[in-house]
């Protein structure tokens, strides 16, 4: 399944989603829009590892999902170029150092990064940080997806197991 085809069944999902009574209000539960009538900024594409990214921010201008599950949220393409290395980690430590670009966090706390090099997909728990970089050693990180496009399509399969209440779906986070 492609992306867009993944951020078309997410919003027909999110159609549903409203339809629901939690017994409270729902927050603002959003694919954003793409509007680039020039294309993807240069300073994403000169970004180290946003390669992986392209499609997805070709596809929407990221997601806010605070009432799914623990809560899923895809950064605006502005706040993948300019994140904060106080905050968010450019490489991370395991049995190896490797570059990462973060996109995305969950509402518990835990981060989404795309591995520079291959393309994979890991959800990073709170952990130490320093200068950019983070120490997953003895950390529990995830490798949540081989691709991106594979990512996309977990999270849709998240957001109709939330909706649908299925309780033996097994969740990103």
């Amino acid at each position: 399944m492609t992306v867009s085809e993944s951020i078309q069944r997410m919003t027909n999902k999110l159609v549903e989603l409203y339809k629901i009574d939690f017994g409270y209000p729902l927050g603002e539960n959003v694919i954003r829009k793409v509007d680039r009538r020039n294309g993807i900024p240069s300073a994403f594409v000169s970004t180290n590892g946003s390669t992986w990214l392209n499609e997805l921010y070709s596809a929407c201008d990221g997601i806010s999902f605070p009432d799914v599950h623990v809560g899923y949220f895809l950064k605006p393409i502005e706040r993948v170029i300019s994140f904060d290395r106080s905050s968010e980690p450019t490489t991370v430590v395991l049995d190896h150092e490797f570059s990462v670009l973060p996109f995305g966090s969950t509402g518990g706390g835990g981060l989404f990064v795309v591995g520079c090099d291959l393309g994979n997909v890991m959800l990073l728990p709170p952990g130490p940080l320093h200068d950019g970089r983070y120490c997953g050693i003895g950390q529990n990180v995830k490798h949540v997806a081989a691709t991106v496009p594979i990512f996309v399509d977990l999270l849709s399969s998240d957001l109709s197991a939330f909706v649908n209440d299925d309780r033996d779906h097994i969740y990103i986070a």
